[in-house]
């Protein structure tokens, strides 16, 4: 009799993590092909049709063990290409806007997430085996030395998507750098028709535009303990005439995350939103909570006897560590410049960055005493992922220190050359000339203040007329 697994949660984060752990059991040899996974999710609470943004291992999960194909994703969820990330008003250069662009390898999109989420949880039974759906909220869930209990019913393993966690709730510490704490979110009824995440400086916080084919979702966050919910509701009218268009959803945010992925019981685990990290800046979330999907179904289903699982059960440790400190660390990077604007916001956003930056307490991590455990623990002759490990030990954390006018420091910590480069020469770096372009930088063509932003959110591209003198 095979193991009965529990994936908790509404969201396109508890889709990927139900699709993940599918692939992962369906590969296996067949000691696993028993285990049952239930999808318990509250259909009562619906998921708002917001647009949000999934990367290619998102997309990939439910491309290998489901009929969804390309042409779903744009007839049914309303889906739109997602080239890279396009910056308006951030950084030193006051003149110009800049965009990131991804690999040409990175396959991204911007869709429906009610229209996906409600899609897959109405197939997911016909299109596999061993698995069934629960529709209710979980009232209760403990643990006993030899299995959870959901609302009186038996599990060997849980996996909670739920923001805040369901269980073990003392288990949160405050996030490295976040710099805005609640956030306004719109959904305006009109095409979105550009291919990147917009990311728009407001005198008290950032707007995130993300489009759809049919909607557009924007999201204006800030820091309430700077600015008032009015103030911010005129800053955001500015932009988005919220008044005129649509109410907004306030969502209110402690940037409390997780100590850990898997509990130590290994019953237990945290991922998407459960793990706590809340941005709407970097999109760097999206990766953390799918890459730390594909790493639990990894661990659940591999052979508990064997030394890699151990091995697996500290990597994930070790990883989503990192990604909290990366995550601070990427949103410091494009913050550490301020903005147009010489808000109080952008002032105290501008310190707090620099002042994280250059904390090289948290950004040297010391992975020696990991690597020991992992080198002692695994035989020569079953070296899994060691070299990994090892680079991890050794690596210097690139761009965890505020580079100055000076610095050689690599690039890595952004992804890949171009994108580092791309941002570096964007926000108006003092070191970015160091580093060569092999092609020319794309800017858009409009500059600060010649964009009309209301056409923008209406998905077209218009620059205000300069009145001629007589």
């Amino acid at each position: 009799m095979g193991r009965r697994i529990a994936v908790i949660g509404a969201g396109a984060d508890a889709v990927a993590t139900v699709c993940q752990l599918i692939s992962f059991r369906d590969t296996q040899d067949s000691v696993y092909q028993d285990d049952k996974i239930t999808w318990i999710r509250d259909c009562s609470h619906k998921v708002e049709n917001f647009g949000v943004s999934v990367n290619t291992l998102w997309i990939t999960a439910l491309a290998t063990n489901t009929t969804i194909s390309t042409i779903d994703y744009f007839k049914r969820f309303d889906a739109q290409q997602k080239i890279g990330l396009k910056f308006i008003g951030f950084g030193n250069r006051r003149d110009k806007n800049f965009h990131t662009l991804f690999d040409p390898t990175e396959i991204s999109m911007h869709l429906d997430e009610r229209k996906i989420c409600d899609f897959y949880w109405e197939n997911v039974e016909n299109q596999h085996f061993n698995i069934n759906r629960i529709d209710k909220r979980v009232n209760e869930l403990f643990f006993t030395e030899d299995e959870c209990i959901i609302d009186g019913e038996s599990y060997d393993f849980v996996v909670d998507c739920v923001r805040g966690g369901l269980w073990d709730k003392e288990t949160y510490s405050p996030a490295y750098f976040n710099p805005t704490d609640t956030k306004l979110t719109i959904n305006r009824k009109i095409p979105g028709d550009w291919d990147y995440t917009a990311y728009i400086a407001t005198e008290h916080g950032y707007l995130t535009g993300i489009p759809t084919q049919d909607a557009q979702t924007w999201i204006y966050s800030y820091d309430s303990d700077i600015t008032t919910e009015e103030e911010a509701v005129e800053d955001f009218n500015k932009h988005c005439a919220v008044k005129k268009h649509c109410s907004y959803k306030k969502t209110e945010s402690d940037h409390m995350t997780s100590d850990y992925c898997i509990h130590k019981n290994k019953k237990y685990a945290r991922c998407g939103r459960a793990l706590g990290l809340n941005d709407d800046l970097t999109g760097y979330t999206n990766y953390v909570e799918t890459d730390l999907g594909e790493a639990i179904a990894e661990f659940l289903f591999s052979d508990p006897a064997m030394p890699c699982n151990n091995l697996q059960h500290l990597e994930i440790e070790d990883r989503w560590n990192d990604c909290q400190i990366d995550h601070g660390v990427l949103m410091a990077f494009y913050t550490q410049f301020g903005s147009r604007y010489k808000s109080k916001f952008w002032e105290q956003t501008r310190t707090d960055a620099c002042k994280f930056l250059e904390d090289k307490e948290t950004h040297s991590a010391d992975r020696m005493e990991v690597y020991d455990k992992i080198n002692n623990m695994i035989p020569k002759e079953e070296n899994l992922r060691l070299d990994y490990f090892r680079h991890q030990a050794n690596d210097e954390y690139f761009l965890r220190q505020r580079m100055g006018d000076n610095s050689d420091e690599p690039y890595r910590m952004l992804g890949p050359y171009q994108s580092f480069v791309q941002a570096a020469y964007g926000l108006g770096a003092p070191y970015a000339h160091q580093f060569p372009l092999m092609s020319p930088l794309w800017e858009p063509p409009e500059k600060h203040g010649e964009i009309n932003l209301e056409p923008l959110m209406g998905g077209t591209y218009r620059k205000q007329k300069s009145k001629k003198t007589k």
